[in-house]
């Protein structure tokens, strides 16, 4: 039977409605997912929610127009499944699951297509922090990318949700010590609340100053969360000679002032980007240490359904679907309170 849905659109920059959609049955490939949770990455909805995000000028993304359905990042349970899909992922209904939702009660997924996975949850794990787990993709980039791990110091440079997840990941990954940079002190108490051993407000002076005080020569590892193109140059000057600088916020724009010689070629600092989507792709996979996305989402689900992975201090509103313009508006003007936001779709 055809499954009337609620899905949320920006409809046009800085305006955000909730439509009402009627799903078909799920052909062959196809399975028909019924959300209890979604979860807001802001770096990229505030991107496409302030008309700033850089792919909604691209002739050749048309899904990236508005009205846009905005969210990549779900779990709920699978309402059914077409016959070969059911055949090719053993799926079925009442499984709960993780998938790359958008903010909608219900979704067809598609196989074959990159919104078209979906994973099972692990035993005993709560939705709204499973909901968590493709954003917490993002940051897991920081840990991949690094390679080794254990006992390595690291800094994160910007500590909204994905800087969070970096953070909280590479702590997951046996850094230590791991320190979180941010101006906001509800995300530097965010930050202390997951484990991180220090953190440091940029305001109070030089950033590199501050940190050598706590990791002298800097870090060994160094994650840039804040999708601003010229931190890169200072994710640069915190790491130590022969360090390690990851980008994994996406940094939209062009960088200034970055001395190559003097700050990356002569220190003999490896500077690699690490985009969620594209580490964990197969092209890309045996740079990652066979980190396929797969690999990556069901470590991710296990990781928070353990504890291993902590998400204390990090979800600071959980919402209704038509919350969601009122959640952008909070994330992008209103930081001393808004950090992480889960959609209740219950």
């Amino acid at each position: 039977m055809p499954v009337q849905a609620q899905q949320v659109v920006v409809t046009e920059p800085f305006k955000v409605a909730v439509r009402e959609v009627t799903l078909p049955d799920p052909g062959p490939k196809q399975i028909l997912v019924a959300a209890d949770a979604s979860a807001i990455s802001a770096g990229t909805e505030l991107a496409v929610y302030t008309g700033t995000h850089q792919w909604l000028k691209d002739p050749n993304l048309p899904d990236w127009k508005f009205p846009f359905k905005s969210g990549y990042s779900a779990a709920g349970k699978v309402v059914a499944i077409g016959a070969e899909a059911a055949e090719i992922t053993g799926f079925k209904a009442g499984d709960a699951v993780s998938y790359p939702g958008n903010h909608a009660s219900h979704e067809l997924l598609t196989l074959g297509h990159e919104r078209g996975r979906l994973w099972r949850l692990p035993a005993g794990i709560c939705p709204k922090k499973a909901a968590l787990a493709c954003i917490a993709r993002y940051g897991l980039g920081a840990s991949i990318r690094a390679g080794l791990t254990l006992g390595r110091s690291a800094a994160v440079l910007g500590q909204g949700v994905i800087g969070q997840f970096a953070l909280r990941c590479l702590r997951a990954a046996g850094c230590n010590p791991v320190v979180g940079i941010d101006a906001v002190p509800m995300r530097r108490k965010a930050a202390m609340a997951s484990g991180a051993d220090a953190v440091i407000d940029p305001s109070e002076g030089d950033v590199r100053i501050l940190l050598n005080k706590i990791l002298p020569g800097g870090a060994e590892i160094v994650a840039d969360a804040t999708g601003v193109p010229d931190a890169v140059a200072v994710a640069m000057s915190l790491a130590c000679d022969a360090g390690q600088v990851v980008v994994v916020g996406s940094p939209r724009g062009i960088a200034k002032d970055v001395n190559f010689y003097d700050h990356l070629h002569r220190r003999y600092i490896e500077v690699t980007g690490a985009h969620g989507n594209m580490l964990f792709e197969p092209g890309h996979t045996r740079l990652a240490g066979a980190w396929g996305i797969d690999k990556a989402q069901n470590w991710l689900l296990a990781a928070i359904a353990s504890g291993r992975l902590n998400l204390d201090g990090l979800v600071t509103h959980t919402i209704r679907p038509d919350g969601v313009g009122q959640a952008y508006e909070g994330l992008l003007k209103d930081k001393d309170n808004w950090l992480g936001v889960v959609v209740d779709w219950s």
